[in-house]
C-alpha cells in the first residue's frame, strides 16, 4: 500500500515532474524511478533523457552502434554509458558519466605525440590485446619505450570536444616490466590544461600508492624494484609528489592534472616530460581524461 506522501505525489502533474526531473542530474533521475510509479514514468520520458545525452556527440567508428539504435533516449544514454564507444580513426574512444553525463575520454598510445629524437629506435608498437581488455573494447597498439635519454610524450585535445562547466583530471595508464630504469629520480613534470597556461606537478612513476585495509588507514606507498638502486624509496609521498595508484586489472594509472573547462575554443594540453635523464622500459597505453 502507498503511504499518504506517495499519493499526493500520484496526484501531480507529469510534465511537472519531469520539468524536476530533468533539472537534476542522469544518477537523480536513474534514482528517482524508484520513488513511486508516478516518478517513473516522468523519469523514463524522452524528454528528460533529452537534456542528459550532449548535443554534440561526436561520430562513432562503424558497428559500434547496432544497426538499429536504441529506441528510448535513455536507451541510448546507457549504451553510451555503460560500455566506451571507439570514434572513427580508433585511436581515441569516448563514453558518458554515468552520475553526470559529462563526456569522457580516452587516447590510444598510438594518439600521442611522441618526439621523433625519442621515438626513433625505441619505440615499440605492440598489439594491446596482450596488455589490455576492457568489453572488448581493445586499442590497436600500446607502446613500448625502450632506452631513451629522455621521457617526452604529449597528447593535445579541441576543447569544443569537452563537456562544458566540467572538472576534468587525467590519468595516463602504463606498466613496467621487470627490468626498467630511470624512472624514480629526478622526477616527472606532468601537464595539463589549456595550452600555455597548463597547471603543473611531480610524478613518480617507480612506485605506486596502495589504500589501507581500513577507513582510518593511511595510503602504504610501495616502490618496485629497478635494475639499478633506486632513490625514490627514501621520498615520502607528500602532496608535492604524485605518485600512481594500482588499478584491479593489473595497470597503473598516475593522475597527470586537474582541469575546470567553461567552454570555448582552442587546444587543451597534456604532457609527461623529463628528459635530463637517460630511461628504459616503460610500457604506455594511453591517457584518460
Amino acid at each position: 500500500m502507498e503511504t499518504p506522501a506517495a499519493c499526493e505525489i500520484e496526484r501531480l502533474p507529469k510534465d511537472l515532474l519531469v520539468h524536476v526531473i530533468s533539472l537534476t542530474s542522469p544518477g537523480d533521475a536513474f534514482r528517482a524511478t524508484a520513488v513511486s510509479r508516478a516518478f517513473h514514468a516522468a523519469a523514463d520520458s524522452d524528454t528528460v533523457w533529452s537534456r542528459f545525452l550532449p548535443s554534440d556527440l561526436p561520430r562513432f567508428a562503424k558497428k559500434e552502434l547496432p544497426r538499429t539504435p536504441p529506441s528510448t533516449k535513455k536507451g541510448l544514454f546507457r549504451r553510451l554509458s555503460d560500455e566506451p564507444m571507439l570514434l572513427p580513426h580508433k585511436f581515441m574512444r569516448m563514453q558518458l558519466d554515468k552520475a553526470t553525463g559529462a563526456k569522457c575520454f580516452t587516447l590510444s598510445a598510438s594518439a600521442l605525440q611522441i618526439p621523433p629524437y625519442t621515438r626513433r629506435g625505441n619505440w615499440t608498437r605492440v598489439g594491446s590485446d596482450f596488455y589490455y581488455n576492457k568489453r572488448g573494447k581493445r586499442f590497436l597498439q600500446a607502446v613500448v619505450l625502450g632506452y631513451i635519454q629522455g621521457l617526452d610524450i604529449r597528447a593535445k585535445v579541441q576543447r569544443k570536444m569537452l563537456s562544458q562547466n566540467t572538472t576534468y583530471v587525467a590519468y595516463m595508464v602504463f606498466k613496467l616490466p621487470d627490468r626498467f630504469y630511470g624512472l624514480d629520480f629526478p622526477f616527472q613534470d606532468a601537464l595539463f590544461g589549456v595550452a600555455g597556461s597548463e597547471s603543473v606537478r611531480q610524478v613518480c612513476l617507480q612506485g605506486y600508492i596502495e589504500d589501507g585495509d581500513r577507513a582510518d588507514e593511511p595510503p602504504r606507498k610501495h616502490i618496485l624494484p629497478s635494475c639499478y638502486p633506486t632513490r625514490c624509496d627514501t621520498i615520502p609521498p607528500l602532496d608535492d609528489v604524485h605518485f600512481p595508484r594500482k588499478k584491479t586489472d593489473g595497470w597503473m594509472e598516475v593522475e597527470l592534472g586537474e582541469f575546470h573547462n567553461e567552454g570555448g575554443d582552442g587546444e587543451i594540453s597534456i604532457s609527461l616530460i623529463q628528459t635530463s635523464s637517460r630511461k628504459s622500459s616503460l610500457i604506455v597505453w594511453g591517457i584518460d581524461y
